[in-house]
C-alpha cells in the first residue's frame, strides 16, 4: 500500500478516513499475512467496511450512545495506553536531542582520566572469589573464614562433587580494569595481596567475598587501545549528571500539584 499513509481516502460526512485506518483495518482483521502487500480489491472493501462503520459510529454518537458505561471504560483505558506511548516516546526523544547528543568528551579528558586512574588500568589483577545470590549463605563463608577456615576450603564445600580436572571455579585469574565490575573496585583498592574482603553487594542482589590473590603490570594496556572505552565511561557519567539536572530544572519551572495522597 504505497504512497503516504496520512493519505486522505475518502470522507464520511467530513470525517476523513486515511490509508493508515486502511492498513490498521486490514491488519487487524488478519485477513492477509503482515509481509503481504494487500491488492485493489482488498482495500477497495476494507475502506467500505470503514465507511459504514463510520456511518454507525457518528449515528451512535448523535444519539449519546457514547454514555455507554462499558465503551467509556475501555475508552479510557486505550487513551491512558495513547497517553503512556506519547509521554514515553517524545521523553526518549527529548533526552536524546537534550540530553546525549549534547554530551561530548574530549581526548584531553580521556587522558586525564586515563592518568589519574594508572594504577588501576594499567594492573590486572588475580581474584578468588565465592557468590552467592543468599545472604544467610554469605554471612555463613564469612563467618567460616573468620573462624580461620582458609579460602579454598570454604569455597570448595560448595562444590563437593567437583572433577579434579576441572579449574576449580572460584578462581578467575588474572582480570584486567575492563574485565572486573565497577562495583569491586572500592573493596579492591582496600585489599592488600592476600587478603580477603568482607561481603561485596551487587546491584544485581549477588553476594560475594574476594580473596585478592595477586597482581602485576597489564601488558597489552596502551591509551590509544583503551581510549574508546574510557571516553564512553566519561560520556555516560556527564549523560548521567546532565541529565539529573534537566530534570531539576524542569521540575523547579513545572507547577506540580498534587489532589490525592
Amino acid at each position: 500500500m504505497p504512497r503516504g499513509s496520512g493519505e486522505v481516502l475518502a470522507t464520511v460526512n467530513g470525517s476523513p478516513i486515511t490509508r493508515q485506518d486502511v492498513r490498521y483495518w486490514i491488519k487487524g482483521t488478519k485477513r492477509f499475512k503482515s509481509d503481504v502487500e494487500p491488492g485493489p480489491a482488498k482495500i477497495k472493501q476494507a475502506l467500505e467496511d470503514i465507511i459504514l462503520q463510520e456511518l454507525t459510529y457518528q449515528k451512535a454518537m448523535e444519539l449519546g450512545l457514547d454514555n455507554d458505561p462499558v465503551y467509556q471504560e475501555q475508552l479510557l483505558h486505550l487513551q491512558a495506553q495513547l497517553t503512556e506511548f506519547k509521554r514515553k516516546k517524545l521523553s526518549e526523544v527529548f533526552y536524546r536531542q537534550e540530553v546525549n547528543l549534547k554530551v561530548e568528551v574530549t581526548d584531553a579528558e580521556a587522558l586525564a582520566y586515563a592518568t589519574d586512574n594508572a594504577s588501576r588500568l594499567q594492573t590486572e589483577v588475580n581474584i578468588w572469589q565465592i557468590l552467592s545470590r543468599d545472604e544467610k549463605e554469605i554471612q555463613q563463608v564469612l563467618a567460616d573464614l573468620n573462624q580461620g577456615e582458609s579460602f579454598e576450603a570454604v569455597a570448595a564445600k560448595r562444590f563437593p562433587t567437583l572433577p579434579e580436572s576441572l579449574r576449580n571455579p572460584w578462581e578467575l585469574d588474572y582480570l584486567n580494569w575492563e574485565q572486573i565490575p565497577e562495583d569491586w573496585w572500592d573493596t579492591l583498592n582496600n585489599l592488600d595481596i592476600g587478603e580477603t574482603s568482607g561481603i561485596v553487594h551487587s546491584s544485581s542482589r549477588r553476594f560475594r567475598v574476594i580473596k585478592l590473590v595477586d597482581k602485576r603490570d597489564y601488558a597489552d594496556y596502551s591509551f590509544e587501545s583503551i581510549k574508546p572505552k574510557i571516553r564512553a565511561i566519561l560520556k555516560r557519567d556527564k549523560v548521567k549528571k546532565l541529565r539529573a539536572s534537566t530534570i531539576r530544572a524542569l521540575r523547579d519551572s513545572a507547577s506540580i500539584v498534587y489532589s490525592t495522597p
